[in-house]
């Protein structure tokens, strides 16, 4: 994490506060790809890996421990992603309706991962089951065999569109803003917002959570549009800190009374 200067504190050193709010990691989407360790889905570590890595995400698996179940290895993976692509792919013979079974185990990492709030991804090869899959209009691709290229190409669309929709999550700094807040977390009159700025129209302001993470105090942006610029603005006991329009990518963003 990049961290600025440490300040003092307002009453050493005789003058206003002005805590920064950095971001607690940098740029790329940190996605977990599920998929059948057999040798029909070898493609997918040859070939959508190396196609995630260069769009800037980092990919993750639970190749490692592949298996019929989930470990808790595998849940903490999914947990501490930002988003879950789920290959499922045809597994063994088709029955007599000529519909084949997937791998139950990417079927469940895509459940879990719906009920962690990720973003989500299936991809689902043609004559596969349809249980087991999203459901409602959740985003999924359909995958032909033998018109991969096709699959990958809306695939780097897809995994585009999360990189410009993306949830940020901001450290407030100075250690002795933090002392000072710190107390007045809960209590009435405390509140956090924030608002965005894309091109010429600002937001509404919206609420937000500081959260006491290890480490620090935090406040969770999510589905920020990449380009957009952000404002943040704490109140408490009596007193108003507000930062300028800042980039996401910002080293630190300064509150300053007011």
């Amino acid at each position: 994490m990049r961290r600025g200067p440490i300040a003092r504190s307002a009453a050493a050193r005789g003058d206003k506060l002005t805590p920064r709010v950095l971001r607690s990691k940098g740029g790329g989407l940190r996605i977990f790809v599920g998929f059948g360790y057999d040798e029909r889905d070898r493609w997918i570590p040859e070939l959508v890996v190396p196609l995630v890595q260069a769009l800037g995400g980092e990919v993750v698996t639970g190749e490692d421990m592949a298996g019929e179940k989930i470990s808790d290895e595998v849940q903490r993976r999914i947990a501490a992603s930002d988003g879950l692509i789920a290959f499922r792919t045809r597994r063994g013979d088709p029955d007599q309706a000529g519909v084949y079974r997937s791998h139950r185990w990417v079927e469940d990492e895509l459940a879990l991962a719906v009920g962690n709030g990720l973003k989500v991804l299936e991809i689902r090869e043609q004559g596969v089951d349809q249980q087991g899959g999203l459901a409602g209009d959740r985003q999924w691709l359909g995958y032909d065999d033998d018109a991969r290229d096709r699959l990958l190409v809306e695939l780097a669309k897809a995994i585009g569109a999360w990189k410009r929709s993306v949830t940020v999550n901001l450290q407030l700094l100075p250690p002795a803003f933090v002392d000072e807040i710190r107390p007045l977390l809960g209590m009435p009159g405390f509140r956090c917002t924030y608002k965005l700025l894309e091109g010429s129209r600002e937001s509404e302001r919206q609420e937000a959570q500081v959260r006491p993470i290890k480490g620090g105090l935090f406040v969770q942006a999510p589905g920020l549009p990449a380009e957009t610029l952000i404002q943040i603005s704490v109140e408490g006991n009596g007193k108003r800190w507000s930062s300028d329009f800042e980039t996401l990518d910002s080293v630190g963003i300064v509150l300053a009374p007011g």
